[in-house]
């Protein structure tokens, strides 16, 4: 009995002792993870990652899209101000054209037969006085140029090809168009000089496309622009040399209506090339720059901005796996 008694403590202080050691065990087992929580604790944060770099990415490439695409509409947009501005100058040309053919003595002097060039261009340097600018032709009934006020170099020529004057030989009305010569794009309009029923010339009233027009339709849209005939180009505004380099490039590499971005001397532009109408065969061209610095520099603080959530979503992952890597569970005796 007095055995039975003696052995009943140390049973008890056996089972005691067992106790904490099977709880340290358990929280051991608890407490460090396995090879296999490592990895997918692991898993998960290079996916984060991933989805997080992925979608910084796609927004910077949507961003950059969009600024180009704000870009190419702004082209456009100038391209339609200086179509504007030429349709206005044709009209304005073409009413002058009806006005000045029915100046008596131009009528009555191309219908004196042997009249001598001279006298003509006598009369038409007194009507370009009264216009101001731009200048004067006389074309004789089969196209070529009798006399001329303000186109020395057109003196001379046979225009009789020239789509315009076809067109005029085949109207009564004034006829719009233009010519390039001499590297100049000519505005002009041309109206049949009749002394009764009969024709005896044509007169031509026409404006030079020059470097106020570009300066103007430059200043209106805030963009670079050019005129530009096969890779020549002809006029710019601005006309400074940087300017000019990038016309210059982008007239090698733009192909189309379609806007392109290029890198020159560290810079980015966007570009667009447009070709002109009612400009004759040489088609010539419109070249439209802008360039990305000032747009790029105004979106710089959005596109820092765009890695703000991903970094985020990674610091809560991160913080989520630690936290529960110091939870502990501890089994109750």
């Amino acid at each position: 009995m007095s055995s039975d008694v003696r052995s009943s403590p140390a049973g008890s202080q056996s089972r005691a002792i067992a106790t904490p050691t099977g709880s340290r065990r358990a929280a051991t087992s608890h407490g460090i993870p396995t090879s296999t929580g490592r990895a997918m604790s692991l898993v998960i944060v290079m996916l984060t990652v991933g989805v997080a770099v992925v979608w910084s990415l796609v927004a910077l490439h949507q961003l950059s899209s969009s600024i180009v695409h704000e870009s190419a509409t702004h082209l456009d947009h100038a391209r339609r101000t200086f179509d504007l501005a030429r349709a206005r100058t044709l009209d304005s040309l073409q009413a002058q054209a009806r006005v000045m053919v029915e100046d008596p003595r131009l009528k009555s002097t191309l219908s004196t037969e042997g009249i001598d060039e001279v006298t003509v261009a006598d009369i038409l340097g007194d009507l370009r006085k009264l216009r101001g600018t731009g200048f004067l032709i006389v074309l004789s009934s089969d196209g070529r140029v009798f006399a001329q006020a303000g186109a020395d170099e057109l003196r001379g020529l046979d225009l009789s090809g020239s789509s315009v004057v076809k067109k005029a030989q085949g109207t009564s009305e004034a006829v719009a168009g233009s010519w390039v010569i001499g590297g100049k794009i000519m505005d002009l309009s041309i109206m049949p000089v009749r002394f009764g029923p009969n024709l005896v010339a044509y007169l031509v009233v026409g404006q030079a496309v020059d470097q106020d027009i570009l300066n103007a339709v430059a200043d209106q849209s805030g963009l670079a622009i050019a005129t530009a005939i096969g890779q020549t180009v002809v006029l710019s505004a601005p006309s400074d040399n940087r300017a000019r380099t990038v016309f210059a490039a982008a007239v090698g590499q733009v192909e189309g209506t379609q806007s392109r971005v290029l890198e020159i001397g560290g810079d980015t532009y966007v570009a667009a090339i447009f070709e002109l109408e009612q400009s004759g065969q040489t088609r010539p061209r419109l070249v439209v720059a802008q360039s990305l610095t000032q747009p790029n520099a105004t979106f710089a603080m959005i596109r820092w901005m765009m890695f703000v959530p991903p970094i985020l979503v990674i610091i809560a992952v991160l913080f989520a796996m630690i936290a529960g890597r110091r939870i502990v569970v501890v089994r109750q005796p």
